[in-house]
């Protein structure tokens, strides 16, 4: 059953008098209890789509058209207060960057505990048990110790597991994590991946996994979106993806990771650069940068070609 739903979904961006579309025409679900990964080069819309869902786009962004929905319900069609009522107790997110997101001056247990006052529970003591039992539930080290630290006192893995506590407190239904791992080092990336991973077996949220990084999306997630300048252009099953990548731009990405056998190699790289959302684009966005680009990619973005076990590419070599 989908928990959420995008159709047709594109934002937009503006620049003085003109709005440029950053999101163009998206559509996909999340299925109750599953890990589904997002992943593209930086500036191709991913966090725009993920900061869209809970309504948090920022001023001069905005939804262009198409629809959200969330348990059957139109998130557009929500007040405010209603949306408000929504985010940190159904709909959560970890943000980039956990040391801008946290406050300086409160104490850690304290930032954990005001999710669970502002959905409700008023009573300090219960507040402060929810508080300790989730850090320890996830594993966050000397929780009490924890719970009267400040954040300039943590690491910068440990800032962000206090991220994934505050998003969880509630047990939501839906983690929004947007590129959860960035600039952490790689034990702390795994922990954090565990961490996902736990969340979603013992507390069966569903979680929208935002990254750039296909390695990290091919670990967690079981199915995966490809985006490029606004557009899906693969998805499927996340161990087809990447064994037999379909899209000219999914083959690009995957040829570019590191392997031990290329070591002393020059590494693969994609020529050009992803296009800003001022420049005109006709037709399939990756075309310029497309070694099997042909004339008839300019004219049009192509249709969704079934492949079959759920999966679809959007790319004329795949059109009969």
């Amino acid at each position: 059953m989908s928990l959420l739903e995008l159709s047709h979904v594109s934002i937009g961006v503006r620049r003085g008098n003109e709005t440029f579309t950053a999101v163009d025409d998206i559509s996909f679900s999340i299925n109750e209890g599953e890990i589904l990964g997002l992943v593209g080069e930086s500036g191709c819309g991913k966090s725009l789509t993920c900061l869209s869902i809970p309504g948090l786009l920022a001023p001069g962004i905005e939804r262009l058209g198409g629809d959200i929905c969330f348990k059957g319900r139109s998130l557009a069609a929500l007040s405010p207060a209603e949306l408000c009522r929504l985010r940190g107790k159904e709909i959560s997110m970890i943000f980039q960057e956990p040391a801008a997101s946290l406050n300086p001056l409160r104490r850690i247990g304290a930032q954990i505990a005001e999710t669970l006052e502002l959905h409700g529970m008023a009573d300090k003591k219960k507040r402060r048990a929810e508080t300790l039992d989730i850090m320890g539930n996830l594993g966050l080290s000397e929780p009490e110790k924890l719970f009267r630290a400040y954040p300039h006192e943590l690491s910068g893995g440990m800032c962000q597991r206090v991220m994934i506590a505050i998003a969880a407190v509630c047990r939501p239904a839906l983690l929004l994590a947007d590129e959860p791992t960035t600039a952490l080092d790689t034990a702390a990336q795994t922990q954090i991946l565990e961490l996902l991973q736990k969340i979603n077996r013992e507390f069966g949220a569903a979680i929208l996994f935002v990254s750039h990084d296909l390695n990290l999306v091919n670990r967690v997630c079981g199915r995966a979106l490809v985006m490029y300048a606004g557009k899906i252009v693969e998805a499927g099953n996340t161990e087809d993806i990447f064994s037999r990548p379909a899209h000219p731009y999914t083959q690009s990405l995957i040829g570019a990771i590191p392997r031990r056998e290329q070591k002393g190699k020059p590494l693969a790289n994609i020529p050009g650069r992803v296009p800003p959302i001022e420049e005109p684009r006709r037709g399939c966005p990756f075309a310029p940068r497309c070694t099997y680009a042909e004339e008839r990619c300019a004219a049009a973005f192509p249709a969704a070609a079934d492949l079959g076990g759920g999966r679809r590419v959007y790319c004329v070599r795949h059109i009969p």
